[in-house]
């Protein structure tokens, strides 16, 4: 798009109109060529002023008028129109994909009467302002509304590349009147964000027992989230539940982990070795549900990695919750779960979720990686201060809207 805005200016001169822009996917019946393009429709606004060589040459380029009167066609020899003519100009899109910038309604010989004049006048000082903007600012101006939800979504750490897509959806499938609705523009971002996001996950309680293993670094609340967990199957389905605590390297870890088994009422064994853990599943057969709570392992430390990968394979475990800190920045995040990558089945639990101040970094580690959220821990009570992996409230929060409710 910079490509092609440059060439206007360079063809029209500092003058130039845009009229409008769009993008031609590849393949399709206006682009038959096997890479995307950007078109900008452009004209020459007439001023008093005698135009410069280079609007004089681009006007018998282009058959544009000029104080001096129509310049023939160098290609037709024939007089130029009397009013300007759009130039629609196409440039291979090698760059990130354009963003349209759109009006209630386009400029055209047909739409401008006697008694709209003022009105295409005050049209064309708008659309010569947005050339204005385009040029300080090297990118596209956006419609107010869609400026600002962007600004919003950006300032809660919304990752820029999942803000670029909401925003260009919106632009694409939005026009006129819609735009400048302050509504109706969030209530479509948000569906835009949820139609993004995998479905929430939970544990399921089957005819088989269930083995789930946590993952994560030191600190995020791994202990805390087992427990909790523990504690609401056994407080609502009376399950058998059997907590397994692998760490032994936290000072204090199997104190913590004993106080929680004591006040949810389960049995606590400790496995820190493939034969051990083996052990403990062959002891408690019975059980429906075994949560493995696994030490701190950093997304750089190998080894641990290796070692806590063999203990949930010995274990049988079904799926893995990688628990991530809420607190956290979004390359956190991402090393984390790159970290966890090769452990069956993942699932995200996030924690500290009632301390969070900036949304996005949760809501674009779950749309990035595609991984279904799990629990929401809210607080430190046991048992309680736990929810659904349901991120639909998170989208409000940072859009300010939730999606359109189907009448």
């Amino acid at each position: 798009m910079p490509e092609a805005l440059q060439q206007v200016r360079d063809d029209l001169g500092d003058n130039a109109v845009i009229l409008n822009t769009r993008t031609l996917r590849k393949n399709n019946r206006f682009n038959l060529q096997d890479e995307a393009h950007v078109e900008v429709t452009a004209a020459y606004d007439e001023v008093p002023a005698a135009p410069t060589g280079r609007a004089r040459l681009a006007a018998r380029k282009y058959g544009a008028q000029t104080p001096d009167g129509p310049v023939p066609l160098e290609s037709r020899r024939q007089a130029a129109p009397e009013s300007p003519r759009p130039v629609p100009i196409e440039v291979p899109q090698t760059i990130a994909p354009p963003i349209a910038v759109p009006f209630e309604s386009a400029v055209t010989p047909e739409s401008t009467g006697e008694g709209g004049a003022d009105q295409v006048a005050k049209q064309l000082r708008r659309l010569q302002d947005t050339v204005a903007r385009l040029e300080r600012k090297g990118g596209v101006s956006l419609p107010d509304e869609l400026a600002r939800l962007s600004e919003r979504m950006h300032s809660v750490g919304l990752v820029r590349e999942l803000v670029d897509q909401v925003v260009g959806q919106l632009l694409e499938g939005m026009t006129g009147k819609a735009l400048a609705d302050r509504r109706q523009v969030g209530e479509r971002a948000a569906a835009e964000l949820l139609r993004m996001l995998p479905r929430s996950k939970r544990i399921k309680l089957g005819s088989q027992r269930q083995v789930v293993g946590f993952f994560g670094a030191s600190g995020v609340g791994k202990t805390t989230a087992a427990a909790k967990i523990a504690a609401g199957f056994t407080l609502k389905r009376k399950e058998q539940i059997v907590l397994v605590t692998a760490d032994d390297q936290r000072v204090g870890a199997r104190d913590q982990v004993s106080s929680f088994a004591r006040i949810i009422g389960v049995p606590l064994e400790a496995a820190h070795s493939v034969e051990e853990m083996q052990a403990v599943l062959a002891k408690h057969e019975q059980a429906r549900l075994v949560l493995i709570d696994a030490p701190g392992c950093g997304p750089h430390d190998h080894r641990e990695l290796d070692r806590q990968a063999e203990l949930f394979a010995a274990a049988g475990a079904g799926e893995i919750h990688v628990v991530v800190d809420a607190l956290h920045g979004f390359d956190h995040m991402l090393d984390v779960l790159e970290a966890s990558r090769d452990l069956p089945n993942r699932r995200l639990l996030f924690t500290k979720m009632d301390e969070m101040v900036r949304p996005g970094p949760v809501l674009s580690a779950a749309i990035k990686s595609q991984i279904p959220t799990s629990y929401l821990a809210v607080g430190t009570q046991v048992p309680g201060d736990i929810e659904a992996g349901n991120l639909n409230k998170l989208v409000e929060r940072i859009v300010g809207y939730g999606p359109k409710k189907k009448k």
